[in-house]
C-alpha cells in the first residue's frame, strides 16, 4: 500500500492547531512504522536523545532516519545544521525509547512522548574518538559529571548551536501546537527515563553531555521561552 502523503501545511500554526505535521520539517517517505494513535492525538511530551553515529552531514541525518524506518522506530530526526526530518504524523506513535519508565506516565514511554534523535556520536572515549572511530576536536566535545548534568560521566560530542535551537524551536512549537496536552514538564532525556531516574540504573546515557545543560535546566529555559 503506498504512503499517505501528508496534507498541505501552512507556513506556521496557530496556538492550538493539533498539526500532525511541523511546519518547518522536511517530511520523508516511505514514513517510519508506527504502533497506535496517541490517546489524545497528540504526545504528552518528548524524549530527547542523540543518534550515537556519524554526524557530519545532513546524508547521515537522512540516513538515520532510513535506519529507524528499516528496523522499527520511529522519531523526529535534527541534523548537524539545524534541519527537522518528520516521517510519521505526530498523531501517531512509535518505538524509541525501549525499556523506560517516568513517575506518572508509568512504563514504555514511547507510547506516551514522542522521541527526537539530534545527531551526536554521543560519548567518545578518552581521546574524544567514537566507537567508529572519528577523532572529534577539543572545541567539539564537553566533559561532563554526573553531578553537574544527571547523567553517566564522561566525553560527549557536543550538539551544534543549530541544532539545540532546532531542538528548542520544536519543542516549542509541539507546545503550542496542542498546548492542553503537551507539557514541558515532560520532555526527557533519554538517560532519564532509561536511567536512574527512570528504571533505577543506567541503561542509556542520551542525550548526556552533547546537550549543553543538564535535562533539568533545559526544562527551565524551556517554560521560560514559551508564551504565557
Amino acid at each position: 500500500m503506498p504512503d499517505v502523503m501528508e496534507p498541505d501545511r501552512p507556513a506556521r500554526n496557530a496556538a492550538g492547531a493539533n498539526l500532525k505535521w511541523y511546519p518547518l520539517a522536511e517530511i520523508v517517505t516511505p514514513h517510519m512504522p508506527t504502533q497506535g494513535n496517541y490517546p489524545d492525538g497528540h504526545p504528552r511530551g518528548a524524549v530527547v536523545h542523540f543518534t550515537a553515529g556519524r554526524d557530519r552531514d545532513e546524508g547521515n541525518a537522512r540516513n538515520t532516519v532510513a535506519h529507524g524506518r528499516e528496523n522499527g522506530y520511529c522519531f523526529f530526526v535534527i541534523g548537524p545544521t539545524g534541519m527537522v526530518y518528520q516521517a510519521f504524523p505526530l498523531d501517531r506513535w512509535g518505538y524509541h525509547a525501549g525499556e523506560s519508565a517516568w513517575p506518572g506516565l508509568g512504563s514504555g514511554v514511547s507510547s506516551k512522548l514522542v522521541g527526537i534523535e539530534v545527531l551526536s556520536a554521543g560519548l567518545l572515549d578518552g581521546n574524544r574518538k567514537s566507537w567508529f572511530g572519528e577523532q572529534y576536536a577539543a572545541a567539539e566535545v564537553r566533559s561532563v559529571t554526573e553531578a553537574q548534568h544527571g547523567c553517566p560521566r564522561g566525553i560527549y560530542r557536543r550538539f551544534t548551536n543549530e541544532q539545540e535551537e532546532a531542538l528548542k524551536a520544536l519543542l516549542l512549537w509541539l507546545k503550542s501546537n496542542n498546548p492542553s496536552v503537551f507539557a514541558l514538564d515532560l520532555v526527557l532525556g533519554h538517560h532519564e527515563v532509561a536511567g536512574m531516574r527512570g528504571i533505577g540504573r543506567w541503561r542509556k546515557n542520551d542525550p548526556g553531555g552533547a546537550l549543553s545543560v543538564s535535562m533539568d535546566a533545559f526544562r527551565t529555559g524551556l517554560r521560560a521561552a514559551a508564551p504565557a
